[in-house]
């Protein structure tokens, strides 16, 4: 039986419903997804540099998901369209994502917040909003370091110089973002991993 929340040791089987939505028809492990969608990631990000103005863009955002995940999943690119236990109600996903970069647009133009902490909190609030039905934490990670280098400054490390291994990488991780979804305004955790 697989994990619903790919917390497998690699080698779970993939259920019936996400292989249906699955583009490559030998994944039958989820260390075999995780390949593949690793190789996507890699191909889609390589040398990707949008400026601030197009990076702040819905539809820029379901285009970096889709280049992203897309050779995996039918589904790349598209907002979600049910419930799932993170994220804002699915007829919300598209106003919130708009909201979003609209705010974080007159962050950068007002310089309301250092570069790291405008890019974390942009970060924060789109995991929040969970806008797809997978890899919005990898999506994520990546929209704040192309925000991050188009504001001068390098991309994150997001727990890479820690040496740890990926299960506390991830717990590291979650525990930086529950620490910001308890204050908003306390994003100190999640600058620390993500500088690290």
């Amino acid at each position: 039986m697989s994990d619903p929340l790919g917390r497998g040791d690699g080698h779970t089987e993939i259920d019936e419903d996400d292989r249906r939505d699955l583009i490559p028809t030998y994944i039958a492990t989820r260390g075999e997804l995780y390949a593949a969608e690793e190789a996507n990631i890699a191909t889609a990000t390589y040398r990707l540099r949008p400026g601030t103005d197009e990076l702040l863009d819905d539809l820029y955002l379901r285009r970096l998901h889709r280049s992203m995940f897309g050779q995996v999943w039918r589904w790349a690119g598209l907002y979600r369209r049910k419930e799932t236990n993170l994220g804002v109600d699915p007829a919300e996903v598209a106003i919130h994502t708009r909201a979003l970069v609209a705010d974080v647009d007159l962050w950068v133009a007002q310089q309301m917040f250092e570069p790291d902490e405008l890019a974390l909190r942009f970060h924060h609030r789109l995991v929040q909003i969970h806008p797809f039905v997978n890899g919005n934490g990898r999506h994520g990670r990546v929209s704040a370091d192309l925000l991050i280098r188009s504001l001068g400054r390098p991309a994150f490390g997001w727990g890479r110089k820690l040496g740890l291994e990926t299960a506390e990488l991830r717990l590291r991780y979650r525990r930086a973002l529950q620490s910001a979804d308890a204050d908003c305004d306390d994003l100190e955790a999640l600058v620390r991993f993500a500088r690290s």
